[in-house]
């Protein structure tokens, strides 16, 4: 079994605020091994580097919004686990990415509980890969 530190995660995340965050408490909690992207485009364009599991929000800025990067991800590479951690609390848009074939959808609205969940769904996710 892979330890944590050695399970790379790539972070889609336009808020760099928000990134940092999410990075920083990876970081403490397992000392994955991290890699940001403000795009969709740019975490499509590095998929040859295999990441273990991607985190990926829904509202972004520019490019593809988070669903088309999501298809795009798995229409590329459909064994890795996406969790979306998104600002975004639409049902239908949270309905759509798990119909899509996304891990988990997670709210970002309460920060601290968000961020509990996505270590849950994180442990989860590598824990039916690497099983």
């Amino acid at each position: 079994m892979k330890s944590l530190s050695q399970t790379h995660v790539f972070i889609v995340e336009d808020n760099f605020a928000y990134s940092y965050i999410v990075e920083a408490m990876l970081k403490e909690y397992g000392n994955f091994k991290v890699t940001t992207f403000a795009s969709g485009e740019q975490c499509v364009e590095m998929l040859d580097n295999n990441p273990d599991l991607i985190i990926l929000d829904y509202n972004l800025d520019r490019g593809m919004n988070g669903l088309e990067t999501f298809k795009a991800i798995h229409l590329l590479k459909p064994k890795i686990p996406v969790i979306i951690l998104s600002g975004q609390t639409d049902v239908q848009i949270a309905a759509d990415f798990l119909k899509a074939g996304a891990t988990d959808y997670i709210e970002k609205k309460n920060k601290e509980q968000a961020m509990e969940q996505l270590i849950i769904s994180i442990l989860n996710a590598l824990g039916k890969k690497f099983k």
